[in-house]
């Protein structure tokens, strides 16, 4: 037997063929009551509800989705400490550039699903790059909190399966292949 047959340098494989890197200890094992789970304070909750219906007025997506989406961001930069941080500006094309905040010097992205989702999967948009260095995934829960179910790094989006949706295709990352958050 040769190097060639057992080779060390991974390079060559595609993504769509190595097995999935999994996280020592994944999100999927960690009981829902174990997930931080973060309120948003009901003056902010007015503010982003707000912020949401003028973004809805610049890009497609209901007041109601946007703003599930800024309870996730709020929710995360809660947990972290860095409440403070969080993008308010509301830009004509309603987008965010890819990156929610900074946390620690590195970019995230927080993707949040509604209350509808029992067993909720971290989806990404596949037709832009990715740029955050870290993407969350968290789950509206009432009217005012979400839970924190997850993250991963860039490169695992990055080599998670590509699904379409309405013929746009998105990375989905099961919660299995999530890191948890860790509590504070």
């Amino acid at each position: 037997m040769t190097s060639k047959d057992f080779p060390t340098d991974r390079t060559h494989v595609q993504p769509a063929t190595e097995p999935a890197a999994t996280p020592l200890v994944s999100a999927a094992e960690i009981p829902l009551s174990k997930k931080p789970c973060q309120p948003i304070e009901e003056s902010r909750f007015y503010m982003l509800d707000e912020i949401a219906s003028r973004i809805a007025e610049t890009t497609s997506g209901t007041p109601d989705n946007h703003l599930t989406g800024k309870l996730g961001e709020q929710a995360f930069a809660n947990h972290v400490g860095v409440a403070d941080r969080l993008d308010t500006d509301v830009r004509v094309d309603g987008g965010d550039g890819g990156v929610d905040l900074t946390y620690r010097g590195a970019t995230i992205d927080v993707k949040t699903v509604g209350r509808h989702r029992d067993d909720p999967a971290l989806t990404v948009d596949a037709y832009e790059p990715l740029r955050a260095d870290y993407y969350v995934l968290a789950s509206r829960v009432g009217q005012t909190d979400c839970r924190l179910l997850g993250y991963a790094p860039r490169q695992f989006v990055a080599n998670a399966p590509i699904r379409y949706y309405d013929g746009e295709p998105y990375h989905f990352v099961d919660q299995r292949y999530l890191f948890p958050i860790p509590r504070f």
